[in-house]
């Protein structure tokens, strides 16, 4: 499979997965999104003030590298590799479809702006990091890991990290200031 084929398939699989999250978002659980207070102001403004609280960092840290641990973990089969990245495409698919959908039905058309400024910068990062992890999964066993790929996953998702923890409260805040 050739590195072109590979990006559509990957960007092929998030679409998938994109579609029904929209579509389970505005059937199955629309009530249930309506009723939650996930997205509501107070919820907003308590996680915009999250950096303030020390303890944000860690629980963002132990978050993604469990993540990262079990990506890994499921790459360690050989047989699993393939199936594993393709998962993880189609559910991310699905969680920025169901996402992106909520935040509009509770939000209306700032919904968009709350998507950006809640996934912007961090998610640019974890996007390569894990990018490199998933694209090594299906270049198998054709392509080998190196250190410059184990460095490139801590870089991108080390930067991703601090950048959720503390980078993304600020623009939130931001964001609750301009609605």
């Amino acid at each position: 499979m050739t590195a072109r084929n590979r990006g559509k398939l990957f960007l092929g699989l998030c679409l998938a997965g994109f579609l029904p999250g929209i579509i389970y978002a505005n059937t199955g659980s629309r009530e249930y999104i309506l009723s939650m207070e996930i997205l509501s102001d107070a919820f907003l403004e308590q996680y915009a003030d999250a950096e303030r609280t020390g303890g944000f960092l860690l629980y963002i840290l132990a978050v993604r590298v469990s993540l990262l641990g079990g990506l890994v973990l499921l790459g360690q089969a050989r047989r699993l590799r393939r199936f594993a990245a393709g998962a993880v495409l189609l559910w991310t698919g699905f969680l920025g479809g169901l996402f992106m959908t909520a935040a509009l039905i509770r939000l209306g058309p700032a919904g968009i702006l709350f998507c950006m400024a809640a996934l912007l910068p961090q998610a640019f990062f974890y996007a390569v990091g894990y990018g490199i992890i998933l694209w090594y999964f299906f270049s198998c066993p054709e392509g080998r890991w190196n250190s410059a790929k184990t460095a490139g996953v801590a870089v991108a998702l080390g930067t991703g990290i601090l950048c959720e923890s503390y980078l993304n409260p600020i623009f939130l805040n931001i964001f609750l200031k301009t609605i």
